[in-house]
């Protein structure tokens, strides 16, 4: 009998977990600056009655780093949802970048009585651009026409799909690709490079070519600031000595 007790007390709250569910998509969670994305949110829950009176409200908001909410970032902020029925939410990116918290809450009711409440958070990177520009040259005695030609951007050997680009040759034979990349990226040195769209074209210089950036500090920096300090302090402790009053104790007195 304690057996079959035991097993009743663990099977209810196991079956009221997975009665409901709730969630956050999104395409991306890294978003440029004063740009917006397109979230989904959803909340189901098997144990509502069809015949019932159902009433699902969300609320949603996106707070920065310190837990301040953005004014106006999230539409729409508030309503009501469907059963098991996604609803679209447009974020719109503060223009300071930083780490940001999409939040939702749903809370589910019955007959006017609350039967559940769920939170929902979903991180959102928000980013400045960085631009990636390479130069491109057609090769001197090449008598190719480079003109609508396709090239990708390579970051950090991986190939960046949505920057697909064509380019057109100036009468001096050269063109100017760029790319706003979008992404987190770590501090340190990244390497990119244009790729041609399509293999074997050749003649072309600065195609496959790689490039240096550095997200962050690429110096010793902190070691700069140490030896101006330190030589700041130097020049005024030579400015308090120069400056020192020099103390006169008089003549000495004469012997008798």
């Amino acid at each position: 009998m304690a057996i079959i007790m035991m097993a009743a007390v663990c099977l209810v709250p196991m079956g009221q977990a997975d009665a409901s569910y709730s969630n956050i998509q999104g395409e991306t969670n890294v978003i440029e600056v004063d740009e917006s994305a397109d979230f989904n949110i959803i909340y189901s829950n098997q144990d509502l009655a069809t015949d019932a009176d159902i009433s699902i409200e969300y609320d949603a908001k996106l707070t920065n780093s310190r837990g301040e909410t953005q004014s106006n970032a999230v539409s729409p902020s508030s309503g009501s949802l469907d059963n098991n029925v996604s609803k679209t939410l447009t974020v719109d990116a503060p223009k300071d970048a930083g780490t940001y918290t999409l939040t939702v809450e749903f809370v589910c009711e019955v007959d006017g009585d609350e039967v559940d409440k769920a939170t929902q958070k979903y991180t959102i990177k928000v980013v400045e651009p960085i631009t990636l520009t390479v130069d491109l040259k057609v090769a001197e005695g090449s008598n190719i026409d480079p003109s609508g030609l396709g090239v990708y951007f390579w970051v950090d050997g991986k190939m960046i799909e949505d920057s697909f680009t064509t380019f057109t040759v100036s009468t001096k034979g050269t063109a100017t690709v760029s790319y706003d990349w979008i992404a987190d990226v770590s501090n340190g040195e990244h390497k990119f490079k244009v790729v041609a769209a399509e293999g074997g074209i050749t003649g072309i210089e600065g195609l496959g070519e790689e490039h240096s950036f550095y997200v962050g500090e690429k110096s010793y920096t902190t070691y700069t600031i140490l030896v101006v300090v330190l030589l700041i302090i130097v020049i005024i402790a030579l400015i308090w000595v120069y400056r020192k009053p020099v103390k006169n104790y008089g003549k000495p007195k004469a012997r008798r």
